[in-house]
């Protein structure tokens, strides 16, 4: 499960089961979190844990399949830098 502080408990258990579906390990995910969090602040911008975990997932479900796999967390730069993130909010 992702570990931080500002997850609670029953956030963790749902980025739990999507770490569980995917190839990349609890590490990728966490370094992705974090970097699109500081991405969306750097933008001025926000989303809940909900829209940035389904974020993160279409970036890992975009990669199915590449070996070897890239960094998730240079995978959710890219896709941001290119498409942005459509369900963030203006702070």
């Amino acid at each position: 499960m992702v570990c931080d502080s500002e997850i609670n408990k029953e956030e963790r258990l749902k980025w739990g089961e999507v770490i569980l579906q995917h190839s990349f390990d609890e590490e990728d995910w966490y370094l992705a979190r974090s970097s699109l969090i500081k991405l969306l602040s750097l933008n001025n911008k926000y989303a809940d844990e909900d829209a940035i975990r389904s974020y993160i997932c279409c970036c890992a479900e975009a990669t199915s399949g590449t070996i070897p796999l890239p960094p998730l967390k240079d995978l959710v730069s890219d896709f941001y830098n290119h498409y942005g993130m459509e369900s963030a909010k203006e702070k």
